[in-house]
């Protein structure tokens, strides 16, 4: 059985943002550029972790 893991959202909207800072973007302005063009390695992990994200949260 796999190991339960509890984060509050307060460390989700923390984790949300340190991503955010480190490609240097609001979440629209990456929303928008991953619309407009390919995204690199990095930018697509950030995607799918930003995409985990919202799901907890429930957005």
């Amino acid at each position: 059985m796999s190991p339960v893991i509890t984060v509050s959202r307060d460390e989700l909207e923390r984790r949300r943002r340190e991503l955010l800072a480190g490609l240097g973007c609001t979440l629209d302005e990456f929303e928008t550029l991953a619309a407009t063009r390919t995204l690199t390695g990095h930018e697509f992990d950030v995607r799918e972790e930003l995409d985990e994200i919202a799901f907890l949260l429930g957005e």
